[in-house]
């Protein structure tokens, strides 16, 4: 059901009709906890509450949002930017965090995820080359070397070396 869907919709059980509230919860978001307002249904007859998928959702983006700003952590963009520069693929990036899987790191790239203050640190750390090549290390990957990292940045950003945009297909 969406949000303005049950606004004044009738309680089958009670008869009453449902109105907007709100309450302060405490949402637990990867280890961590944040005091937000979650919006809601009462019922105004026996006080049935209800809660919307669109409602839950703000209430976690909010905790997450208020996470991030209490631990300083990351923001989505900034991580991507970090393993961008790093030369690193998400897959690489998992292996370096401890076997991290490839969906999780996309996953804070995209802010669907939160990573936590551990983890955070971790990332952080990477942009210490020596830390960066001793971890690389110990989960074998194989790191792009600074010149090749360069190249492909230049690369990306020529724009001779993308396509035309009117090219024929063929």
């Amino acid at each position: 059901m969406s949000e303005s869907s049950l606004e004044g919709h009738l309680h089958r059980l009670c008869g009453g009709r449902y109105a907007p509230a709100s309450e302060t919860v405490a949402i637990r978001v990867s280890g961590m906890s944040a005091t937000v307002e979650r919006a809601f249904y009462r019922c105004s007859k026996c006080g049935d509450e209800q809660r919307t998928v669109e409602q839950r959702e703000a209430a976690e983006q909010s905790a997450v949002a208020a996470l991030r700003e209490t631990y300083a952590l990351l923001a989505p963009r900034a991580i991507r930017q970090l393993r961008e520069s790093l030369g690193l693929t998400p897959q690489q990036l998992g292996e370096l965090l401890y076997g991290t899987p490839k969906g999780i790191v996309e996953g804070w790239e995209r802010g669907r995820y939160l990573q936590n203050r551990e983890t955070d640190a971790m990332l952080r750390s990477l942009a210490d080359r020596e830390t960066l090549e001793r971890l690389a290390a110990k989960a074998g990957v194989t790191l792009p070397t600074p010149e090749m990292i360069a190249a492909a940045k230049e690369a990306r950003s020529r724009p001779d070396m993308a396509a035309p945009k009117d090219a024929v297909r063929g």
